[in-house]
């Protein structure tokens, strides 16, 4: 078994600056990683700046390279039991390098280059990273035992730090590389979306999502013939990050550690390490300070319930931070998971949900609000990337949720379809379409009953959806509420009449003033579609309503959501009546064990993290088909349970900031 797998994952980024090498000492910098608990570091090593005495002429050696040398830092880690990740970051070179290698940089429509404080952004498909970068990293490891590489900012970049957008890429390297793959030229602009699909757009971004996946698997290669004991990121671990940006990411997304471990992990055929890192800075501007430490453990929290590894992110040193407030917090989080290191060990989620996201890094807004019901209802649920759900097997899922994903490929279109045929239950919110066309028109899944889209609109923020009083009985949250607001998107189809629909649409109204706002109109457009297909059936919500939860944060969709997860989908509350700031998961070791995690999130107060406040007797209700023979809370608080049927009852007398009941059998 690779170390990887085998050792368990406490990793700490220390994102060197130059300046740190000038009197690094490879004692006290080991000595803090021990202090921390770590098991694994990630550090600077190669590309924008050489940690080391390279040879090429390309790679721009650290001018402060007088203080202990990365092979001494490596060497006394390894002594220590301590893991070696290289950073490495071929993103950009100095102006120097530039400007012998023009041809390297990334490219502007105007033929202008990206540049920040004397660095320029360089192209994936251009010759630095596909053949430069590769004789960096042979000396790199020929020279220093890394024990794992992580390449910084890969991929199709089109923003700078200051989130600055330079479109994208129009390199000589893209033209031809698009050309060949695709047969086209490389377009010029980037399309209007309001003009519709646009193909040879689709197929720059089919180009791109083959580039990156092509180059991985180039580099991967490399790397195993160097040795198979190399990890490296995207292939044998992921690594991803909880960040704040003070300038593009509020309101912070307090789920934001539990989706990414989760999109990460998916079904978890793949037995990826999922290295979700908490980001210490709250954004790029403010990369000296900390993020509040109740933020800190939230996020360490919500990984280990969500079957990710530790992981810490700072710039600099940890023995020359200047701002060392949330150090206390990392030490006992870390601390806590090496206590329990084996009761983590094999675990895979029980989830019977699965909800597709379509992209790693950001959940859309109909995501997140769908992640936010389910958290918060306490359905247990998993979360997928496109390629991974085109190989999983559905059929372990009650239900999936497809939450406004737009294209699917033909492929996928098909599994859903079965998945549905063979008595799955889909719900699909929004555009759920394939990209292929018959006759200029749109298909849509066979599952779905939707024969045609006959118009998108966003101008309905006014628009009301009205349940008629037979319609309550199955909708059991609006007895007191006629009518629930749309938000600013409906999208008007043809269906097919089989179907059964509930709610009609009020259409937007005038809101003011006062006296004008109200509509004499209810048209027959409905507000949910469902659809037997098979054995299965599919939901279709032809609006978002996880969307005007997400952006408003307001309950008034929240009842129509969860009706449709509980009546309509027979999903049930492992937690009936725990509070909606608690978050749990649950895990099983292939029926050795259960481990029900409990994460306390009430310490989120707008945009302020506070210490949780402790909730008591709290009450679960968790499937379980056998008895066990104990229970255990690893926090050591006192837990009671009685098996009754198919469900093991539990009963937490205190939770505090987090919680794991391991369930023994």
């Amino acid at each position: 078994m690779p170390w990887w797998k085998e050792q368990p994952w406490r990793l700490i980024q220390t994102n060197l600056r130059e300046i740190d090498m000038r009197d690094i000492s490879a004692e006290r910098f080991v000595a803090d990683l021990l202090d921390f608990h770590a098991t694994v570091v990630l550090l600077n090593a190669a590309g924008i700046s050489a940690g080391y005495d390279t040879k090429l002429p390309y790679h721009i050696r650290n001018p402060y390279l007088t203080g202990d040398s990365l092979e001494k830092i490596v060497d006394l880690c390894h002594k220590n039991g301590i893991r070696v990740i290289a950073r490495a970051d071929f993103s950009k070179v100095r102006r120097e390098v530039y400007e012998r290698n023009p041809e390297w940089a990334f490219r502007t429509g105007d033929g202008g280059v990206m540049e920040q404080n004397g660095y320029i952004q360089t192209c994936l498909c251009g010759e630095y990273q596909q053949n430069y970068a590769f004789e960096i990293i042979e000396e790199l490891f020929q020279t220093i035992p890394f024990d794992g590489l992580y390449c910084n900012m890969g991929g199709f970049q089109t923003r700078d730090y200051a989130f600055h957008d330079y479109g994208f890429c129009h390199c000589s390297s893209c033209r031809k590389a698009f050309k060949e793959y695709s047969g086209r030229e490389l377009p010029e602009t980037k399309p209007d979306s309001a003009d519709g699909e646009d193909p040879v757009w689709n197929a720059y971004g089919d180009f791109q999502k083959n580039t990156i996946k092509t180059y991985r698997k180039k580099m991967s290669d490399f790397l195993k013939r160097i040795s198979g004991e190399i990890c490296f990121d995207d292939v044998d671990y992921a690594r991803i990050e909880a960040a704040t940006e003070i300038s593009t990411r509020l309101p912070h997304w307090i789920y934001h550690a539990s989706s990414n471990c989760r999109a990460i992990i998916g079904d978890g055929a793949s037995g990826i390490i999922c290295s979700n890192t908490t980001v210490s800075y709250p954004g790029y501007g403010l990369r000296h300070a900390s993020v509040s430490p109740y933020l800190h453990a939230m996020r360490l929290w919500q990984n280990l319930a969500n079957l990710g590894a530790l992981d810490y992110y700072l710039i600099g040193r940890l023995d020359t931070a200047t701002d060392r407030s949330a150090f206390p917090v990392i030490k006992r989080i870390f601390a806590f998971q090496e206590a329990h290191e084996e009761t983590y060990r094999n675990l895979h989620s029980a989830a019977r949900v699965l909800l597709r996201r379509k992209d790693r890094w950001v959940a859309a807004e109909e995501e997140k609000g769908w992640i936010r019901v389910l958290t918060e209802s306490h359905i247990l649920f998993a979360e997928i990337l496109p390629d991974a759900m085109r190989t999983a097997d559905l059929s372990r899922y009650q239900t999936v949720i497809l939450a406004d994903e737009g294209d699917l490929d033909e492929r996928e279109a098909d599994q859903i379809d079965e998945y549905v045929r063979q008595g799955g239950t889909v719900i699909a919110v929004g555009q759920n379409r394939t990209r292929e066309q018959e006759n200029g028109k749109h298909v849509f899944l066979k599952s779905s009953g939707i024969l045609e889209m006959i118009r998108e609109d966003h101008t309905v923020m006014s628009a009301q959806m009205l349940l008629n009083k037979a319609e309550k009985s199955v909708f059991p949250s609006h007895q007191d509420i006629d009518a629930v607001p749309v938000g600013d998107t409906y999208l008007f189809a043809e269906w097919n009449r089989e179907a059964e629909t509930y709610g009609r649409l009020i259409p937007r109204q005038p809101f003011g003033p006062p006296e004008c706002c109200f509509s004499t109109e209810v048209w027959e457009n409905p507000g949910l579609i469902t659809y037997r297909y098979g054995f299965g059936k599919h939901l279709t919500i032809p609006w978002l309503p996880g969307s005007f939860y997400s952006k408003t944060g307001h309950g008034n969709t929240v009842g129509f959501m969860r009706d449709i997860l509980h009546v309509h989908c027979g999903l049930n509350s492992v937690a009936k009546e725990l509070t909606p700031m608690v978050e749990v998961t649950v895990s099983e070791d292939h029926g050795k064990r259960s481990l029900v995690q409990l994460v306390n999130n009430s310490g989120a107060f707008g945009l302020t993290f506070f210490e949780p406040l402790p909730v008591e007797n709290i009450r679960l209700e968790i499937p379980s088909e056998r008895s066990p023979v104990s229970v255990v809370s690893l926090m050591g608080v006192s837990v009671k349970w009685r098996q009754e049927e198919k469900t093991l009852h539990l009963w937490l007398e205190r939770l505090g900031e987090y919680d794991a009941l391991e369930v023994v059998y």
